[in-house]
């Protein structure tokens, strides 16, 4: 993912935790404030497209964030719902 951090763009490495139509979770060594707008680049489990979206984060715990989704493409959402369709869900 890439990240303004003070004047400066910065690409750091996470690991995503969860993931909804609305957003994704991600574990991060790093400070980020809620608000704050990063650009993420991930794909798929099982594709090979990567995805660039715009997140803003909305949670913070420890090191782990919640970044909702900014803006999506259609296709995007398509292959989002697609992707949950099939699955079930874990209480």
């Amino acid at each position: 993912m890439s990240c303004l951090l003070g004047n400066d763009y910065q690409k750091l490495e996470g690991h995503c935790r969860d993931l909804s139509e609305a957003g994704i979770g991600i574990l991060l060594a790093v400070e980020l404030k809620a608000g704050e707008v990063a650009g993420l680049s991930f794909s798929l489990p099982g594709s090979d497209l990567p995805w660039d979206v715009r997140a803003v984060v909305r949670y913070r715990r420890g090191y782990h964030y919640g970044f909702e989704f900014l803006c999506v493409t259609s296709d995007q959402q398509t292959l989002l719902n697609s992707y949950f369709k099939d699955m079930q869900p874990i209480d």
